[in-house]
This record gives C-alpha cells, structure tokens and sequence, in this order.
C-alpha cells in the first residue's frame, strides 16, 4: 500500500565532546544528588565529587543530543505531528522532561513520549506505535550514551551516539522506504532466536535475492542464514542505536540501485526479537535499472555529514 509510512529522512551523529548542561553548576549538583537518589536502594553507589571529573568523561544529555539533529531531519516548513525518543541507559540529567523538550524545539511541537526498559527493542516499538498513531509526520529518535556512573550489570555502549529518522504517510511524500511489515516477538529464548529470525525473514523476502538484511549485533552472532542475502552487521556494543545505524549505511550504499531492506535486532537481556521490512517507493523495482531521472536520488535523505569523527570504528 503506497500510503503505508516511509522512512523519508535520516541523521546520525556520534558526539564527543561534553553535555553543555553540565557546565552548570546547579545542574551538576541536582543531577548527583538525583542519581545517588535513584540508585541507593538497589545496593549502588555514586561516587562523591562525581563531576569533578574533566568535562569529556562525564556523560551526555539526551535533549542537546536528539536536538542538534532535528534541524538536518525536519524542515520548518514540514512539521512533526507526533516525536517518539527511545533509549536504553538512561542519560547524565534523569531528571528532565526531555520528549517534552523536544517537542518545543520541533517544529509543529508535536505530541511527544519517550520509551524505555525495552534495550534494542524500543525504536521497533516506538516505530509501531507512530504507525498505529495515524499521524502524517514521526519523528523516531533513538539515543545512547557512554558513561554510567556506577557499575552496571551489563556493559554500556561503546560511543555516544543519536539516530533521528523522519517517516511520512500519504501519497505526498515522495519517495523513500516504504515500511511493508514490522513483527515483535516477546519471551523468545536465546537457544529459538535465530530459527524464528531466519524464518521470519524467509517469510518477509519470499525468495527473494534483490533483498539485504540488517542486523543486530546481539542476533548478528547466532545468525543462521538464510544464504542468498547481502548481510550488514551493526557495531558492537551500540545496542540502541547499532541496526539503525547500520540501516542507513545499507540504503546510502544501494542509493545507486534501491533494494527491500529487512532490519532485526534481538534483546537478550528482555527475550524480544524486532523485525522491520523496508521496501522503495517510486523507482523502477524490484530488479529493473532506475531510470535517467531516478539516478541522482538518494532513497533516503541521509544528512551528509553525520557528525562522526571516526567513521571507520563501525
């Protein structure tokens, strides 16, 4: 269905340098004590003269993040009806309202929600709920920062890093990836994972051989198959923001010939396997050449410069 929601516009960016909140000091000191708050109860300590530390070890805010890459994603004169934010550690500033931030400097000031405590599983759901919403315009943001200030169970991620994606509905929005199919499967055992991922995209491809898959680095390591298929892993250690990234390295490197992309990612920790199908929308498909006014068209918008000062580390 061609009014189905299209993935329009992307960008990207891995962050460096230090959160500007955090130059403040009332802020600094507000945020210790809120972290020390939530995480005395469960046995863990924050350490005393937290952000004494230089201004580059000591974490990000999700707002400056997610808001620094609206303006390459939404133009003024398109505006938003509905921002979803997902993550999975949460930032240095827990305390703040940051979707409700971000829909004041989003134009259209859309309704505006985050999602958490689902790991990698999170965009997939903040995805199916955008296209259950009706809306004509989402934003999808999905953020991760490095730094954690007390020993967590699991590792965090390897770099600080944002993914906003704009999606549209409507025969008005030109090209893009259209999104054919998206499935979410909860209390799936590590042992079942990839049978029922390998299924699921046997499914969604139906022998198809112009069709890439995009994975997770979680399920990338017990990928079975199926052969026949280009396949792209997401980097390491980048559980929020690694298939997406990885995506969009997948459709800017079939820009020159446009081809239906099937994403998943598994969340170990949760037992969820998320699986998305993408398909292109206004070109000479599946397997003709694009034609002479096709050519120069990207499929999807991805911001050129994605902010990424090592493009190479994946």
């Amino acid at each position: 269905m061609d009014d189905g929601m299209r993935l329009l516009r992307a960008a990207r960016r891995t962050v460096t340098g230090p959160a500007a909140l955090l130059g403040d000091p009332v802020l600094r000191e507000r945020s210790a004590g809120y972290l020390a708050d939530l995480t005395r109860p469960y046995g863990l300590r924050v350490p005393d003269g937290l952000f004494d530390a230089p201004p580059g070890t000591l974490g990000q805010s999700y707002g400056e993040m997610a808001a620094d890459l609206i303006p390459a994603v939404v133009p003024p004169d398109e505006p938003v009806d509905l921002l979803v934010l997902t993550f999975a550690v949460h930032d240095m500033l827990p305390g703040r309202a940051t979707a409700a931030y971000l829909s004041h400097v989003c134009p259209g000031t859309p309704m505006s929600f985050a999602l958490c405590d689902q790991g990698s599983a999170a965009a997939f759901t903040g995805l199916r709920i955008a296209g259950a919403y009706g809306c004509r315009r989402a934003l999808l943001v999905t953020v991760e920062q490095a730094v954690l200030p007390y020993d967590a169970a699991v590792p965090v991620p390897a770099r600080h890093r944002a993914v906003a994606m704009l999606y549209g509905t409507g025969t008005g929005t030109g090209d893009g990836a259209r999104v054919t199919a998206l499935r979410q499967h909860a209390g799936v055992r590590a042992d079942d994972v990839a049978a029922l991922a390998a299924a699921d995209v046997r499914e969604l491809t139906a022998g198809r051989t112009d069709v890439a898959v995009v994975l997770g680095a979680d399920l990338a390591a017990a990928w079975p198959g199926p052969g026949g298929v280009a396949v792209t892993t997401g980097p390491q250690r980048q559980p929020s923001t690694g298939v997406w990234w990885a995506l969009l390295d997948r459709l800017a490197a079939d820009a020159a010939r446009p081809r239906a992309v099937v994403a998943a990612d598994y969340e170990p920790g949760l037992g969820y396997l998320s699986v998305v199908a993408l398909e292109p929308v206004g070109r000479s498909e599946p397997v003709g050449e694009r034609g002479a006014h096709e050519r120069a068209q990207p499929l999807v918008r991805l911001a050129a410069a994605d902010g990424d000062p090592d493009p190479g580390a994946g």
